[in-house]
């Protein structure tokens, strides 16, 4: 079992982009609040989070399914830091018929498959309160939930998982403000971040060379993604 470490960038903007049009770069917000990444940083290693190597960086977020894939490694705790939960389109215990993996799903996909056992969602601030329960209710039906309950700002719950001649699993949910998140002491073995252009204005881009900076990705791959979201209507 390891840690691993998601990110969206579009945890740092707000206001907080619902839908995308795929391929499509959202109009400028007249009003676009970025965060300063090497504020979560700090705080992660405040919590004992420590940055391991392996560290990759792409558009969609559904590649964070495949970097865990080729881990290989089973079981794992995942801190989700994101603006959306990326728990969507699936309304039943059972796994066995998931939709077509994507950005929106991926995390489905790595529970079925054992990549993932414990989910740690980091959304951001005011988007909901984590004291209220009835935020589960609209992103799940009731089969889907074992015990949930708050304590110390988070909301826990168990997501409940079955598939057909296996044992049912039950997946540790935890919703919280990054502020609350717990002490690890531990190394994030892989970081995986979505640079996610749909969801993010142009305005946002400047996320780009604060990623590069604080997580040194190689400038070659950053010129990449810099010309993808360039190009990209």
């Amino acid at each position: 079992m390891a840690l691993y470490l998601d990110i969206d960038l579009d945890y740092f903007v707000a206001p907080v982009l619902k839908e995308s049009v795929i391929n499509h770069r959202p109009p400028d917000p007249s009003h676009c609040r970025l965060a300063n990444p090497a504020d979560l940083f700090c705080l992660l290693q405040e919590k004992g989070v420590r940055l391991g190597h392996k560290r990759f960086i792409f558009t969609n977020h559904m590649q964070s399914h495949l970097r865990w894939w080729i881990h290989g490694k089973k079981n794992n705790r995942v801190i989700h830091i994101d603006a959306h939960s990326d728990l969507y389109g699936h309304h039943q215990p059972d796994l066995s018929n998931l939709k077509k993996l994507g950005c929106q799903n991926y995390l489905w996909h790595a529970i079925r498959e054992n990549l993932i056992s414990e989910i740690y969602w980091v959304f951001p601030d005011r988007l909901f309160d984590p004291e209220d329960l009835s935020i589960l209710q609209k992103m799940f039906l009731p089969s889907q939930l074992g015990r949930s309950f708050t304590k110390d700002h988070i909301l826990h719950t168990e997501i409940l998982c079955s598939l057909p001649g296996q044992p049912s699993k039950v997946i540790p949910y935890h919703l919280l403000q990054l502020k609350d998140l717990p002490v690890f002491q531990e190394t994030a073995e892989i970081i995986t971040v979505a640079t996610s252009p749909e969801f993010l204005p142009r305005q946002a881009d400047t996320l780009l060379s604060s990623i590069e900076q604080l997580l040194h990705f190689e400038p070659g791959i950053m010129d990449k993604l810099r010309q993808t979201h360039t190009e990209m209507k």
